[in-house]
């Protein structure tokens, strides 16, 4: 039998300071959109409410 291996997602982060989303393993030292070093919140779907997939309507 074949064992199928679950396919991870990058998670999608957004920046605090001016609201860019970006979709990478890890956040940005410095926001690509303000060029500031800037806190990034983990904006990912994980809850079935928004199908596990995408951003989170709730927090992006």
């Amino acid at each position: 039998m074949e064992k199928k291996e679950e396919i991870m997602e990058k998670p999608f982060w957004k920046c605090s300071n001016c609201g860019y989303t970006l979709q990478e393993e890890k956040p940005p030292e410095v926001c690509p959109s303000c060029n500031e070093k800037c806190d990034f919140i983990n904006v990912s779907c994980y809850t079935p409410e928004c199908g596990f997939k995408g951003i989170d309507p709730r927090l992006g």
